[in-house]
């Protein structure tokens, strides 16, 4: 849940959402724990999104209309209102816990199908003292959604996205660093903490915070832990049994047979609550192209598209979300969903073509080669690399390849970001590998 404090207008709004969910429980005499079953949400999630002071995610509100027998469009104009108002609200994070915002909103933007993997973690988090959670999955099949999710909801938890995204050498902060990661969270879990003082000296407060009970039970979410450079940085900061009070939920890709458990020293009787991510399904099809809006929302109501759609997709939630963001804007149909190309690869060779036919075409193809090469480049940058690019079709030409990037506004907290400081990258690591692929580098 996304915190409002200091937002009238958004706590009024939430107030609404709750009391329209409220008038119909009651009306329609739901218990909790129906409700929990029917929806697949944990208890904490549903109580929090009767009765919670903050904003309950879309997927959330989705779930609780469909049980309720509602049209979640009214509710969802006014999570929407809710959520505009938190945007302009001045909510202070700690200085890197803020560098993460734009990675969580992205996320989280379209994400569903995942109500029982959330349930699950979250009911360990309330009936455990302590432990290990594992969430595993092939690369682009949700970890980061599910996680960045989990700590919308709970803003409390302490939290640390490693990604490769966002990674720039001699940048600033760098997500992937060993010295960042560890500053990130030691600054979260010891309010006196002191910046500054080097890789060896947060590695010994790291071990000592991970060893020595918290004063109040303390979750810490760290997510891609098989992309920290170099990969075994955590192998002697992590005990084999947590202290009472502390909860630590991990990510990281599947690796066949071989798990990354090893290179920080775990093993899996180490951990509590192990979860696989597989393909979603065509529910969670429909609660995303209700949640897309636009043209998608009439065809959440098509049996035989959302069929075909799932077909060609095989339920991988990263091509899925490509697809469900062109049926929101009417480029993909009932008419010609049957021609969609089974697998991303293939609709990335599509994206391809269309963009070979673009008077563009020069630039894009600079742009994406420095990417390729660099990792992240700010604007600012691609001003000066790019030969044709101008802050007069700067706009332009990077909306035409939007879909492969990430955009991270770096800016001091309650700073305002000023134009050319935004940085891009590619948006994930299947887009890199792809790109890397059709241009031949190994």
């Amino acid at each position: 849940m996304r915190s409002l404090e200091g937002t009238p207008d958004g706590d009024a709004m939430v107030a609404q959402l709750q009391q329209r969910l409220r008038d119909q429980r009651d009306a329609r005499g739901v218990k909790m724990l129906s409700l929990e079953r029917l929806t697949g949400l944990g208890h904490t999630t549903v109580s929090k999104a009767f009765n919670g002071p903050n904003i309950p995610t879309r997927a959330t509100v989705i779930a609780l209309a469909n049980a309720l027998k509602m049209d979640p469009d009214p509710l969802l104009h006014l999570w929407d209102q809710a959520a505009e108002a938190g945007r302009r609200g001045a909510w202070q994070e700690a200085p890197t816990r803020d560098f993460f915002r734009d990675l969580i909103e992205k996320h989280t933007q379209l994400f569903a199908g995942r109500q029982a993997e959330s349930a699950r973690i979250e009911e360990f988090i309330r009936d455990h003292a302590s432990g290990y959670v594992f969430v595993e999955a092939l690369s682009g099949y949700g970890k980061t959604s599910l996680l960045a999710d989990l700590v919308r909801q709970n803003p409390e938890f302490c939290y640390h996205f490693i990604s490769q995204a966002y990674r720039r050498r001699g940048g600033g902060f760098d997500p992937t660093s060993p010295e960042d990661v560890l500053e990130c969270l030691c600054e979260q879990l010891d309010p006196s903490h002191v910046r500054g003082a080097g890789l060896k000296s947060l590695e010994r407060q790291f071990r000592g915070l991970m060893t020595r009970p918290p004063r109040k039970p303390t979750v810490v979410v760290l997510d891609a832990v098989d992309e920290l450079d170099p990969p075994d940085q955590l192998r002697t900061l992590l005990p084999a049994q947590l202290p009472h009070g502390l909860v630590l939920v991990l990510s990281a890709r599947a690796q066949g047979d071989r798990t990354c458990l090893t290179d920080i020293a775990l093993s899996p009787a180490d951990v509590g609550l192990h979860l696989r991510l597989e393909g979603l399904d065509r529910a969670a099809l429909v609660d995303l192209l209700r949640m897309a809006g636009g043209a998608a929302a009439g065809l959440a109501q098509d049996a035989d598209f959302v069929a075909e759609m799932h077909r060609v997709s095989e339920g991988d939630p990263f091509y899925l979300r490509f697809l469900v963001e062109d049926a929101a804007v009417g480029r993909l149909t009932r008419d010609n969903v049957e021609r969609a190309p089974t697998g991303l690869e293939g609709y990335l060779d599509q994206q391809l073509e269309q963009l070979n036919r673009s008077a563009h075409r020069t630039e894009h193809v600079e742009i994406l080669g420095f990417l390729l090469e660099a990792g992240t480049l700010s604007a600012f940058d691609l001003y000066h690399l790019v030969e044709g690019l101008t802050w007069l079709n700067f706009d332009t030409v990077l909306r035409e390849i939007h879909r492969f990037l990430l955009v991270h506004r770096r800016a001091l907290p309650g700073v305002q970001a000023q134009r050319g400081s935004e940085e891009y990258s590619f948006c994930h690591d299947r887009f890199r590998q792809y790109f890397r692929g059709r241009a031949g580098i190994g």
